[in-house]
């Protein structure tokens, strides 16, 4: 653009000098003047203009710095991001291939040993019969204990399923200290009220207790921890601690409030 610039300002000062008619000395200074003037100017030009392409070289070299610092955070963070979320895929993939292999456990579980599901809780009814302290380890030995009633509704359900009228069926209750009937399972006081006849009350050789049929009812009777005449009834959680840890707060202060996790009982409520 400068060499055009400069072609021009000459043409036009030579083709007004060459128009000229002869000049006075004066004129001729004043045309001098004028001439290192409009140098001057030309000189000044040049550096404006230099000036302004220098700056705006300048913004744009700054503008592309930023960019591409910009794209660079970018894509530091985009990476950053992927790779949490390839963690917590790997995580949740981890989680949902162990609640997985508990469920068909669980699943294997109830097929095997035939549990019937009732309200929060499973039951087995064993086939064979055992004393009082065989039956309490094989009901730990698949993952359960020896039943504990807490209310009518449950004590009606074992009625339904266990064969009550054929079998006497060992639960988890005894009175090692005589008198003083507990549940295994948590060590609660049972409150009973209606003993199988002529029951209840045989002594210190009778410390362990079995529920048998009587006028249509489930009631307990206090027998011998050695007999082997009985069959027993296991009994087991079935929303575990591996269970509920995937529950909101919510969730377990519900849980716990319905009994579930922790067998919250009746107070005023007769076990029997």
């Amino acid at each position: 653009m400068m060499p055009t610039l400069n072609i021009v300002l000459l043409l036009l000062i030579s083709e007004d000098v060459i128009g000229l008619p002869c000049l006075t000395n004066e004129s001729k200074e004043d045309f001098d003047k004028s001439r290192k003037a409009l140098t001057v100017v030309q000189s000044d030009i040049v550096k404006v203009v230099n000036t302004l392409e220098s700056n705006h070289q300048h913004t744009i070299t700054a503008l592309e710095s930023a960019l591409k610092n910009t794209v660079t955070i970018m894509e530091n963070n985009v990476k950053k991001t992927t790779d949490v979320l390839k963690n917590n895929l790997g995580t949740f993939k981890t989680t949902l291939n162990s609640m997985g292999q508990k469920i068909k456990k669980l699943d294997n579980d109830f097929k095997e040993t035939k549990w019937i599901k009732y309200d929060g809780h499973c039951y087995y009814y064993s086939p064979d019969a055992s004393d009082w302290f065989t039956a309490e380890r094989k009901c730990r030995e698949i993952g359960g204990y020896l039943a504990k009633i807490d209310n009518d509704e449950e004590k009606n359900n074992m009625y339904s399923n266990a064969n009550l009228k054929s079998y006497h069926y060992w639960i988890g209750l005894t009175d090692l200290k005589e008198g003083d009937f507990r549940w295994t399972y948590d060590q609660s006081k049972a409150k009973i009220k209606y003993w199988y006849p002529r029951y209840g009350s045989k002594g210190t050789g009778s410390n362990c207790v079995a529920a048998a049929y009587h006028d249509n009812k489930l009631k307990p009777l206090d027998a011998n921890c050695a007999s082997t005449n009985y069959r027993y009834i296991c009994e087991s959680n079935f929303y575990s601690i591996d269970v509920l840890k995937y529950m909101n707060s919510r969730q377990k202060i519900a849980w716990i409030e319905k009994g579930r996790e922790g067998r919250v009982h009746d107070k005023l409520q007769d076990n029997f």
